[in-house]
């Protein structure tokens, strides 16, 4: 999550330096998301 909204990377990028697949950057960046948004919606 860090990597792409700080960092500015591209989802490409992320995974070409984590070793996975695009698609498993775009899974967990969604799931970090929601769960920021959960945590927010409770404060």
């Amino acid at each position: 999550f860090i990597m792409n909204r700080v960092e500015g990377k591209r989802f490409k990028e992320i995974a070409e330096l984590l070793d996975i697949s695009t698609k498993a950057v775009e899974k967990r960046i969604y799931g970090a998301l929601t769960k920021l948004r959960k945590e927010i919606k409770e404060l």
